[in-house]
C-alpha cells in the first residue's frame, strides 16, 4: 500500500460521518497517521525477476543489519584496523560510555572516536556532540569526521563565538537564546572555550559576560557526548586551573565522555587522578597511582607493537632520522657566510637594545631574524625589506609581517615571560642607526642572491638526485618542510626551474586548497614544499622521505612533521633528514635538543614521540637555550647540561609510571573481524539493491570510467558509488551506505506479499533445481521501546519435505544480479494454505526466541539505565554553578522517572509476521 508515494501499511479503518478513515504506518519513518482511505493506493508491482531479486536483496541486507553487534565499521569510508574494532566493541559492550582512549601515538585515536560516535548515533543513543580540540587540529578533525564517517561538524573558533555572543546579546527577547544549541555537532578549540578569571583591562562585568557565552552556555546546551582531544593538557597544575574547571564542569554535565591522550599520566599521580576524575569523580577520589584493576573499566590503551593489519602483519616500519650537515665553502659561499655573521651581529645588538629599553616587540623581531637567516637568504632579505619599510613609515614591525603561518605565530607568546637575566652579550656594541644598518644588510643579501647559489638549496638538490638514484625512482616523493613562506616560494621556484613537478601547502590556504595540493603530490608531483600547516592537518603515508629544510626551535614540531608520513599505512621505512648549516648558534642547540636528548630517550627505552616530548619539555627553557647560544655562548654548555639534567629527571618519572596503564593484550586483537569488514558483501548488495530498484522504477544506470554510477530516475540525475575511495576522490559523487536516506527508503519498501495476485514461477538455467516453493518471511517482536527482527527463508519441496540449507542456497543465488534464475510466469489459484500453516509453526519458534532475547535485553537495559542515572546524579551534584546544577538535577530526575514509567508500561510484546514473497521453483 502507498500513501502519497510513501510505502505504508493499514493498521485499521473506520467510518466517520460517511467518510472512510484509515489509520496507517509509514514504513520509511515508522510514523502513524490518520488519513482518508481514498488517498491510500494499492499499487501492485508486477512480479518480475527484478522484483524477486529486490525483495531477496533488501531482506538479506536488513537481516545482516539485525545480526551485526556493531554497524559503524560498515558505515565508514575506511576499513578499521583490528585494534580499532576491539576498542569500539569494548566501549559499546560496557555499561557506560565514559572512557579514556590512551593508544600510543599514530594508532588512530581519531578513527576510534569516529567509530564510537557513529555507532552511538546509529543506536539513537546520542544526537548532540561537542568535540574540544587544540586550535591547530580543528580542521583536521572536521575533515576526517566528514571524509571517513560522513558526519558534518561546525567549527566554533574564538572569533565566531565572540561575534555570535555580541549578536545574541543585542537580541531583545523574553528568553536569552543559546547559540550553542544552533548546531547538533560542534568542534571548538580548547582556548576558545575555557573560562577567564581575569584579563588585563577588563572589568568583572565583561569577564562574566565572556564566560556566560562560553562555559555557562555550553553547560546548558544539553550535549549528549563530549570528546576532549589531548586530554592531558586539561589536567593543569591543580584543580583550579581554568582548563580543568571547564573540563570538570562539562564532564559532570554530559552523560557520555571520551578523553583522548597518549600520555595521560605525565609522570604525576595527582595530575593523572584529575584526568580520571573527569570520568568518575568518586572512583578516582583517592591519592597515589590507581591499580590497573581500577583503571580497566575506563582506560583503553594499545601499544604500537600490537598494531597489525587484516592479515596479522605488523603496521609500523623502521624510522631513521639523520643529521644533514650543509658545509659552506669559503670560496663558493663566502658572501653567505659573511651575511650570516653580519645579521647575527645585528640581531645581538638589536636584542640587547630591546632589553635595555624594555621593547618586547623589537626583541621578538630580532629572534625571528635569527631564525630567518638560518632558513634562507631570500627569507632574511624579505624580512629586512619589510622591517625597513615599516621604520621609514614610522611604524612598528610585528611578527605577523614575516610570512609565518598563523598557528606558528603563537609560538612567540611564551617569549614575553622568558627570564633572560644574565643572558646578554658581554661586550656588545651600541646599536648603530638601524635604518642605515638595515640598508647595508639588504644590499649585502641582494648581492649574495645575485652572485652565489644558496648552499642549502644546492645540497638539497644533490641529495634528492642521490636518493632518486639509490631507490631507482625518478618520481620519488619527497616532503620538504620550512617555517617561512618566503623560503617556500624560493624553493618552489628553484626546483620548478630544474624540471621538478612541485606542489606547496601553507597556512593561508583553506582545507580544500591543501587537499588539492596533497592530491597533486600523491598523483603527479615529485616534491611537496610545506610549512608547518601540513605538519598539523594532513597525512601522507604514500611518501616516506622528509627533509626539515630549516629546524623549528620546538623539537615537538620536528616530530609532528615526521609524523605526517610515519603513520599507519606507511609501507616503506621512513627516512628523515634535519638540515643544518655549520653556523655556531643553531649547531650548538641542535646538538643538545636533538642529539643528546635522543641519546637520553634511547637509554631510557622511550619512543621519541611528540606526546612524550610534550610531557617533558618547557618551550620557554628551549627558547632560553637558543638565546644563550646567540647572546652568551661561553655559558651555553653549562646551560645545556642543566637543561638535559632536568629533562632526564622528568623522563625517568614518565618511565616509572609507564606500566601503570591497562594494556590491550595481543590475544584479544582479532584480525578475522577486520577481514570480515574488509571483505563484507554489503557494498555489493547495496549496488544490486539500487540496480533492481532503478529497473523496477523504469530508470537507467550507466557505469562511468571513474568507477561511479550515473543514475536517471523520475527525471532526476545523480552520481553514486558504493566505494568510499571513489567518493573521496570525486566530491560530487554520493557515497551510498546503510544510513543514506534513499537506501533507508528502498529497504523500508518491503511490504506484505499479496498471494491473491499470483505466485511468480522461476527456473534455473539448467532446470535441475528441486521443484517446490521458496518463501521469505519477516518475524518481529516489539514494544514501544525496542524491537527484535528476524528474517527466515523456507523451501517446501513438492515431495512434502522442508530443506533449510537449500532455502538459504536459493536466497544467496538470488542476491546475484546475474543470477542463473529466469522468470517464467505468474500462476494464480495455487494452493498455498498448507505452506503457510507449516511455515507458521517454525516462525512461531523464531518469535519465541526473539521474545526471550528481548526480555534479557530489557533487564540489562533497565539496570544500565539505573546505573547511568545514579552516576550522572553524582556528577551533576558536583557542578559548581548553582542554577545550572539545580536545573540539570531537576531535568535528570524527571527524565529518569518518565523513562521508568514508560519502560514499565510498555513491556507488552507485540508479535509481527510478514510474508515478503513466495516463489515457485520450477525444476
Amino acid at each position: 500500500m502507498w500513501y502519497k508515494d510513501n510505502p505504508c501499511e493499514i493498521i485499521g479503518q473506520k467510518e466517520v460521518f460517511g467518510q472512510q478513515i484509515a489509520w496507517i504506518r509509514l514504513l520509511d519513518s515508522g510514523e502513524f497517521r490518520e488519513v482518508p482511505l481514498e488517498e491510500v493506493e494499492d499499487r501492485q508491482i508486477a512480479c518480475s525477476m527484478p522484483f524477486i531479486q529486490y525483495v531477496a536483496i533488501a531482506a538479506k541486507i536488513k537481516d545482516e543489519m539485525a545480526r551485526k553487534n556493531i554497524l559503524a565499521p560498515y558505515e565508514s569510508s575506511l576499513i578499521p584496523l583490528p585494534h580499532q574494532i576491539l576498542v569500539l566493541e569494548k566501549v559499546i559492550k560496557s555499561g557506560h560510555n565514559r572512557f579514556l582512549l590512551a593508544d600510543e601515538v599514530g594508532m588512530g585515536k581519531t578513527i576510534e572516536t569516529g567509530l564510537i560516535l557513529k555507532e552511538l548515533k546509529i543506536r539513537d543513543e546520542i544526537k548532540r556532540i561537542l568535540v574540544i580540540v587544540p586550535k591547530s587540529s580543528m580542521m583536521q578533525w572536521q575533515s576526517e569526521l566528514k571524509e571517513h564517517f560522513n558526519e558534518v561538524f561546525h567549527l566554533y573558533d574564538s572569533e565566531m563565538i565572540t561575534s555570535m555572543a555580541r549578536t545574541f546579546a543585542n537580541i531583545n527577547a523574553d528568553e536569552e537564546y543559546n547559540f550553542w544549541k544552533q548546531h547538533n555537532q560542534i568542534i571548538v578549540s580548547t582556548d576558545a572555550l575555557k573560562p577567564l578569571e581575569r584579563r588585563q583591562g577588563w572589568p568583572q562585568e565583561r569577564i562574566d559576560e565572556y564566560n556566560r557565552y562560553r562555559m555557562d552556555a555550553v553547560l546548558d546546551a544539553d550535549f549528549d557526548l563530549v570528546i576532549i582531544d589531548e586530554a592531558h593538557k586539561m589536567g593543569g597544575a591543580n584543580s583550579l586551573v581554568s582548563r580543568y574547571v571547564l573540563a570538570q564542569e562539562l564532564c559532570n554535565t554530559v552523560p557520555n565522555v571520551l578523553l583522548l591522550t597518549a600520555t595521560p599520566h605525565r609522570g604525576k599521580s595527582d595530575h593523572f587522578r584529575r584526568i580520571l576524575q573527569l570520568l568518575d569523580p568518586d572512583a578516582f577520589a583517592g591519592e597515589g597511582l590507581p591499580e590497573i584493576s581500577e583503571l580497566e573499566p575506563y582506560v583503553i590503551r594499545t601499544e604500537k607493537r600490537l598494531a597489525v593489519d587484516y592479515e596479522g602483519n605488523r603496521l609500523f616500519n623502521h624510522r631513521t632520522t639523520n643529521r644533514f650537515d650543509v658545509f659552506l665553502d669559503i670560496k663558493r659561499h663566502q658572501k653567505q657566510m659573511q651575511l650570516y655573521q653580519a645579521v647575527t651581529e645585528y640581531v645581538r645588538q638589536g636584542f640587547n637594545a630591546s632589553k635595555r629599553t624594555s621593547n618586547k616587540a623589537t626583541g621578538l623581531i630580532m629572534i625571528l631574524f635569527q631564525r630567518l637567516v638560518s632558513s634562507s637568504t631570500q627569507a632574511i632579505l624579505s624580512a629586512m625589506q619589510g622591517r625597513l619599510n615599516r621604520l621609514q613609515a614610522g611604524e612598528q614591525s610585528q611578527p605577523g609581517d614575516f610570512e609565518i603561518d598563523a598557528d606558528q605565530a603563537s609560538d612567540f607568546e611564551d617569549w614575553d615571560t622568558l627570564n633572560l637575566e644574565g643572558i646578554y652579550q658581554r661586550d656588545h656594541q651600541e646599536w648603530e642607526d638601524e635604518e642605515e644598518q638595515l640598508q647595508k644588510l639588504i644590499d649585502q643579501a641582494q648581492d649574495c642572491l645575485n652572485t652565489e647559489t644558496d648552499a642549502k638549496t644546492e645540497s638539497l638538490l644533490k641529495k634528492l638526485e642521490e636518493l632518486q638514484q639509490l631507490e631507482n625512482d625518478r618520481n620519488l616523493k619527497i616532503l620538504v618542510f620550512t617555517e617561512f613562506r618566503s623560503t617556500q616560494k624560493m624553493l618552489v621556484t628553484f626546483f620548478r626551474n630544474r624540471g621538478y613537478i612541485v606542489s606547496h601547502i601553507h597556512g593561508s590556504q583553506d582545507l580544500d586548497e591543501r587537499k588539492r595540493a596533497l592530491s597533486d603530490f600523491r598523483q603527479k608531483s615529485q616534491l611537496l614544499i610545506a610549512t608547518d600547516a601540513a605538519g598539523e592537518s594532513l597525512n601522507m603515508q604514500f611518501c616516506h622521505i622528509v627533509f626539515n629544510y630549516d629546524l623549528p626551535w620546538n623539537p615537538m614540531m620536528i616530530e609532528q612533521r615526521i609524523g605526517r608520513v610515519d603513520r599507519i599505512g606507511q609501507k616503506s621505512p621512513v627516512l628523515a633528514f634535519n638540515m643544518l648549516t655549520d653556523n655556531s648558534v643553531d649547531a650548538r642547540v641542535y646538538e643538545v635538543i636533538e642529539e643528546k636528548l635522543s641519546n637520553i630517550l634511547h637509554q631510557l627505552g622511550i619512543d621519541k614521540t611528540s606526546d612524550v616530548l610534550d610531557s617533558a619539555i618547557d618551550m620557554k627553557k628551549v627558547n632560553g637555550l637558543y638565546l644563550q647560544s646567540l647572546l652568551d655562548p661561553e655559558k651555553f654548555e653549562f646551560a645545556g647540561d642543566r637543561w638535559l639534567h632536568e629533562i632526564r629527571k622528568k623522563l625517568k618519572e614518565f618511565k616509572s609510571t609507564e606500566g601503570i596503564l591497562p594494556q590491550i593484550q595481543e590475544k584479544d586483537i582479532n584480525c578475522r573481524k577486520a577481514a570480515e569488514i574488509k571483505h563484507s558483501p554489503l557494498p555489493y548488495w547495496l549496488e544490486a539493491l539500487v540496480t533492481q530498484n532503478v529497473i523496477l522504477n523504469k530508470g537507467s544506470l550507466q557505469k562511468s570510467e571513474q568507477g561511479y554510477t550515473d543514475i536517471t530516475l523520475k527525471n532526476e540525475n545523480k552520481k553514486v558509488t558504493y566505494d568510499a575511495e571513489i567518493a573521496v576522490n570525486n566530491p560530487e559523487v554520493e557515497h551510498l551506505t546503510l544510513q543514506n536516506g534513499w537506501i533507508k527508503s528502498i529497504l523500508n519498501q518491503l511490504t506484505d506479499f499479496d498471494t491473491a495476485a499470483g505466485i511468480p514461477v522461476i527456473r534455473s538455467e539448467n532446470g535441475e533445481d528441486t521443484p517446490g516453493y521458496w518463501s521469505l518471511w519477516q518475524v518481529s517482536a516489539r514494544n514501544s521501546m525496542e524491537q527484535s527482527i528476524h528474517y527466515q527463508s523456507f523451501f517446501h519441496a513438492d515431495n512434502g519435505r522442508q530443506y533449510a540449507v537449500y532455502a538459504n542456497d536459493i536466497w544467496n543465488r538470488l542476491l546475484d544480479p546475474d543470477s542463473a534464475f529466469r522468470f517464467i510466469t505468474v500462476e494464480k489459484n495455487l494452493q498455498t494454505q498448507h505452506l503457510l500453516e507449516v511455515s507458521g509453526v517454525a516462525l512461531h519458534e523464531v518469535f519465541q526466541r526473539a521474545v526471550a532475547e528481548m526480555k534479557v535485553a530489557a533487564e540489562v537495559k533497565k539496570e544500565n539505565r539505573k546505573k547511568a542515572f545514579l552516576a550522572q546524579k553524582l556528577r551533576v551534584q558536583k557542578i559548581g554553578i548553582e542554577n545550572i546544577r539545580n536545573s540539570k538535577m531537576n531535568r535528570l530526575e524527571k527524565e529518569y522517572q518518565d523513562w521508568l514509567r514508560d519502560f514499565e508500561s510498555n513491556q507488552k510484546i507485540i508479535p509481527g509476521m510478514k510474508n515478503l514473497i513466495i516463489v515457485r521453483i520450477d525444476g
